[in-house]
Formats: C-alpha cells, sequence, structure tokens
C-alpha cells in the first residue's frame, strides 16, 4: 500500500528539492563564474540550446501524457520507454553529424567537440523520462528531492574541480554531463518500475493523441524562451551570450527556487480536479497566492541587490546588472504564467497551449530580430538592455493579457480575486526595493567589500518584505502561528495513510489511477496555508 501524498505535502518536498538543487546550482555558478569567463558560460550556453533542442524531440511531450492520463496502463508505460530509447539512439547520430554546421554557424570551431560530448545527455535524458513522469504522477516528491540535490552537488563538485585544474569550458560540460548521470542512477535507484519486452504501439498511438499538442507547445516554449540567447549568439558572439545568460540564469534560480516547485505539483493537483470545476478553482487560486508571496519578493530582492551581486563575482560581469533588473520584472510575469499550461493540460485542452505559445513566440521573436538588427554595432552592454527590453515588452503586451484571461475563463477566478491573491507579495516587494534603495542612498555601507553590501542589502530588504508581508497577509500569519504552534508542541506534520495507486483487480491490464485530492478545503474560501495533518 502505498501512502497518500496530499498536494501541500508534494509541495514541501518540491520545494526541498528546488531548494537544495537551486542552492548548490546557484553556489556553484558563481565559484565557476569568478573562476571561468563570460566567453566560456557562452560557449556552453549556445552548445546546450543546440543539444536542448534535440532533447525535446526525445520527451516529445510523453511524460506530461503519462502524468496526465486518467486510465494509465503498465502498457502506455512500455511503450513510452521504447520509444524515447529508440529515439535517443538516432537523435545521438544526428547530433553529431550536424554539430560543425552549428559551430560554423556560430563562428566557434571549437564549439563541435563540446556539443559532441554533451550529446551524450541524450539518452540520459531518454531513460529518465517515464520513471521520473512515474514520480510525478504519484506526487512522489520525495524521491525526486533526493535525487536532483544529490545530482546537483556531484555535478558542481566535480565541475568546481575541473575548474580549478584549469579545464575552462570543459569543466562546465562535465559538471551537465556529471550531474545527469548521477541523476540518472539515483532515479533508477528511487523507482520502482521498470520495463518489459514489449512495445505496444496501440498504446503509444493512445498517448501521442494528447502529447502531439503538448510537445508542439514545448517546442514553442524552447523557441520563446532560448530565442533571445540564440539571436545573441548569431549576432553579437559568446560573451554577450555568457554576460545574458548568467543574468537569466540567476533570475531563473530565484524563479525556479521560490514557486516552480508549487508548478510541478500542479498538474497532478488539477488532473484530480479535471471534472470537478469548484475544487479546481480551489487549487489554482492557492497555487497563485502561494506563488506570488515567495516569487514577487525574492525577484524584486535579486534586483535590487544586483550591482553588489556581480560585484562579488568579478568585474567582467558588471555589464550584467542592468539586464538582470530587467529579467527579475519578466520573471515575476513568468511566476503567474506558469500555471495557465498545467491549468489546460489537466482539462485535456493542449492545443490551447500549442496555440498561445506559438503566437507569443511569433511576436518575441519578431521584436527580438528587429532590435538585434538596429543594435548591432551598439556596446555589448547596451545590446543586452535592448534585448532584455524587447522581450519583456513582447510579454507585456502579449503574454501578460492571455495569462490573465485563461485564469479567469478557464480557472473560475475573478479579475478581483488574482488582484487579491498577489496584492501582499507585490506589496512586499515594493517594500523590498524601497529598503535597498533608501540603504544605499543612506551611504552606510559606501565604500565596503561588495559581499558586505549585499549581505547588509539582503538582510535590509529580507527584513522590510517579511514585514510587510506578515503585516498584510493574514492567511500567511495564521498558517505560521498554526505551524509554529505544532512544532513547539511536537505534533509534526505526518502524512495520512491511504492508497495512492490502487490497481484493478481480476483485470489482465492494470490501470493506475490518480490519486483523490488530499487537500480538503471548501472551494469558496480564499486561498491559505494548508498544514498537512
Amino acid at each position: 500500500m502505498a501512502k497518500k501524498r496530499s498536494f501541500l505535502n508534494a509541495v514541501k518536498w518540491s520545494y526541498t528539492a528546488n531548494w537544495g538543487q537551486r542552492a548548490f546550482s546557484a553556489f556553484f555558478t558563481v565559484l565557476l563564474a569568478a573562476l571561468l569567463g563570460p566567453k566560456d558560460f557562452g560557449t556552453l550556453t549556445v552548445a546546450l540550446i543546440y543539444v536542448g533542442f534535440i532533447q525535446m524531440f526525445v520527451e516529445q511531450g510523453l511524460g506530461t501524457a503519462l502524468v496526465q492520463k486518467h486510465d494509465l496502463q503498465r502498457e502506455h508505460l512500455d511503450a513510452a520507454f521504447w520509444m524515447n530509447l529508440l529515439l535517443s539512439a538516432a537523435l545521438v547520430s544526428l547530433s553529431l553529424v550536424f554539430s560543425r554546421w552549428w559551430a560554423a554557424e556560430n563562428h566557434q570551431p571549437g564549439l563541435a567537440a563540446v556539443i559532441s560530448v554533451l550529446s551524450l545527455s541524450i539518452p540520459i535524458q531518454g531513460l529518465t523520462i517515464v520513471q521520473e513522469a512515474l514520480l510525478r504522477r504519484e506526487m512522489d516528491f520525495r524521491a525526486l528531492s533526493i535525487r536532483s540535490n544529490a545530482a546537483a552537488l556531484i555535478g558542481g563538485g566535480i565541475g568546481l574541480a575541473m575548474a580549478y585544474a584549469g579545464f575552462g569550458v570543459w569543466s562546465l560540460v562535465g559538471q551537465q554531463l556529471a550531474s545527469s548521470g548521477s541523476a540518472l542512477v539515483l532515479l533508477w535507484g528511487l523507482s520502482h518500475w521498470r520495463p518489459s519486452l514489449r512495445f505496444p504501439v496501440k498504446y503509444l498511438k493512445d498517448l501521442l493523441a494528447f502529447s502531439t499538442s503538448t510537445f508542439a507547445a514545448q517546442l514553442g516554449v524552447f523557441a520563446n524562451t532560448q530565442g533571445d540567447a540564440l539571436l545573441l549568439g548569431l549576432f553579437f558572439g559568446p560573451l554577450a551570450v555568457g554576460l545574458y545568460r548568467l543574468g537569466e540564469k540567476l533570475m531563473n534560480t530565484v524563479l525556479q527556487t521560490a514557486s516552480s516547485p508549487i508548478q510541478a505539483v500542479s498538474l497532478s493537483e488539477f488532473s484530480r480536479h479535471q471534472h470537478s470545476p469548484m475544487e479546481l478553482r480551489q487549487s489554482l487560486h492557492t497555487c497563485l497566492w502561494m506563488s506570488s508571496i515567495l516569487t514577487f519578493p525574492a525577484l524584486a530582492g535579486l534586483a535590487a541587490t544586483s550591482a553588489p551581486l556581480m560585484a562579488v563575482m568579478g568585474e567582467k560581469w558588471n555589464p550584467a546588472v542592468d539586464v538582470l533588473k530587467l529579467l527579475c520584472v519578466l520573471g515575476a510575469i513568468y511566476g503567474m504564467a506558469q500555471f495557465t499550461g498545467p491549468l489546460l493540460q489537466a482539462m485535456s485542452k493542449p492545443h490551447y497551449v500549442a496555440i498561445l505559445v506559438w503566437v507569443q513566440t511569433a511576436v518575441s521573436f519578431v521584436s527580438l530580430v528587429t532590435v538585434a538588427v538596429l543594435v548591432k554595432h551598439w556596446s555589448v552592454q547596451s545590446q543586452l538592455v535592448a534585448i532584455a527590453l524587447a522581450r519583456l515588452a513582447s510579454t507585456v503586451l502579449i503574454t501578460a493579457p492571455v495569462i490573465l484571461f485563461v485564469i479567469i475563463y478557464f480557472g473560475n477566478i475573478s479579475l478581483r480575486e488574482f488582484v487579491a491573491s498577489i496584492s501582499s507579495g507585490l506589496a512586499a516587494a515594493g517594500a523590498i526595493v524601497v529598503a535597498v534603495m533608501g540603504l544605499s542612498a543612506s551611504g552606510l555601507l559606501a565604500g565596503l567589500r561588495p559581499w558586505v553590501v549585499l549581505a547588509g542589502d539582503t538582510i535590509a530588504g529580507g527584513i522590510a518584505g517579511l514585514g510587510v508581508l506578515l503585516a498584510l497577509d493574514v492567511q500567511l500569519r495564521n498558517g505560521l502561528i498554526t505551524l509554529l504552534g505544532r512544532v513547539l508542541a511536537g505534533r509534526g506534520t505526518d502524512e495520512s495513510e491511504a492508497p495512492l495507486v490502487p490497481v484493478a483487480q481480476g483485470r489482465r491490464e492494470e490501470t493506475l489511477e490518480p490519486a483523490p485530492s488530499a487537500c480538503g478545503k471548501r472551494s469558496d474560501q480564499p486561498p491559505s496555508l494548508i498544514i498537512s495533518e
């Protein structure tokens, strides 16, 4: 009998996974950035864009289809596994064939060798898709947490050791492969499922009916998120890519640490309520609230401390200060946008996601190309800011209104409720910016070392943001008081025992049903900090 994992307990372990992984990632990124230069990071970025594009054809949305499938059977898992494995073998060869062409297009002859080695990550990914999808479907984020944290630590340690030994860009390649390889070994050790020697084609067709639209959306997301770095590489070279990508990596680290764990759980949670509109509404409402109180203050803090942060890593990274601030604004929008895809997928409307993503991608691509042509002869810092502004403008004009429409229409949440759910997070973000700016204007930290300034700004912003958040958000305040009371009383937050994956009896084919929700909240109540009993 498996344990019944509540939404909030799954979120807890999802946060454990992301906080550990992102903390290790940020730590090693700062150290590697101090040892290496923007060109090394830029070379790796261009190689990862190439390999990452090919990797999408391995998954093809099958992982999402396995999580969403209501009547999932063992044959679906076997079909997806062998499909992924066959595609991986073919795509590795394809990657090697076109690696020199990609290197020539980016005017980097040494890039082909980097791509060839990184192509080993393609079959590694193919061996993880089904196993990871099953753990996400079962909301077993404890196992995923162990895997991701250990892999990040192993990969970062190897990359750092290689950087100290003078391997340059190869230390970043080593970090990537060591992380993905150790993650694969740990995942298979933690998962209970193993493939059988069968390839039931009809079950693959059943999955492809859903995954095709999801894959189309994933291609659009890839083009949208990687388009700026791709254009920077083609127009301006690896130096601009490295500077821009570091700012984007820092923003993504904060965003993924703050709210991506909720998004990772949301598809499983929304899928449970796909036929219960009121419960789906409450789940979405809770996700938006939780994301806003974590994402907005965290990104505001990163933007406000961008100058001393870059100074800590060295003067060579100073041109990325302004672009990091703009990317933090973009990240705040993404913090809300990340739930629209799972919402539409849970309602069996993945084609809507594909359409919306590709419309936004087309607008973004046109604006980025236009700006890249206009600023081709500007300074590197000006080029970075122009690209970031173009990306932000297209997102505000196209993505943000669509996000709001999807949330209101498909999530059955009113505009007033949406504003109320994010208001305390916005207020806390504003308090952080004001506190850091005030401390800077006071001159108290002037002339001190960059890491001292960074620590002082972080402390001042943290106190101001947390104070405003606790003062304005009754749900958060009451939830923390309840949690503190339980910790002091020694009660803890144990999970209840119940079957997670009921298996049909007396049938040849075993059916894996999504587990029922354990939220237990009335759908007409405002979002609150739910403590798992």
